[in-house]
């Protein structure tokens, strides 16, 4: 059994927050996963009109909601199998994650830094591509999140416990 590590009060409580977060984000991507298997079998222009284009009553007349009622409507089955597939996968990293993270594990505080880190240069793109504050604050929280755990990993050295 590895040994375990000291943690002040304020680590152990980033440490759940992040895990929270990550399981939070599982949890989303596993209902989006289902949403999108929903639609192959419903049709998806059926469901923007009633539940997003009539009750916000966005003009049916306009070409711009026409347009994109036409291509919503040509978006074939796989494409929602592939991305719904696509989903639970990120859903079972998040949740493994969190998990992790939840139970103080050392191997998941590395695979966040991985997989967040991994992610940066596409941020950094989405920001440079059209910048938005929302970016900025994301991809700012990302880069706290990864500064915590290499902190973690680096300082939070295991303390052997005396025989």
């Amino acid at each position: 059994m590895a040994p375990e590590r000291h943690l002040t009060r304020w680590d152990f409580l980033i440490l759940r927050v992040i895990a929270v977060y990550h399981l939070l984000k599982a949890v989303f991507f596993f209902a989006l996963g289902f949403g999108l298997l929903h639609f192959l079998h419903h049709s998806i222009t059926d469901f923007l009109n009633d539940y997003v284009i009539e009750p916000l009553h966005f003009d049916s007349d306009s070409p711009y909601l026409k347009l994109l009622l036409e291509k919503v409507a040509n978006i074939q089955p796989h494409t929602f199998r592939f991305f719904s597939y696509l989903a639970f996968s990120y859903s079972l990293i998040f949740a493994i994650e969190g998990v992790g993270l939840y139970l103080r594990k050392r191997w998941a505080e590395y695979m966040v830094v991985v997989v967040v880190t991994s992610l940066l240069p596409f941020e950094i793109y989405e920001i440079l591509h059209k910048f938005a504050w929302w970016k900025i604050v994301f991809t700012a929280g990302n880069l706290a999140v990864i500064a915590f755990l290499v902190r973690q990993l680096v300082v939070g050295k295991p303390v052997h416990k005396p025989r």
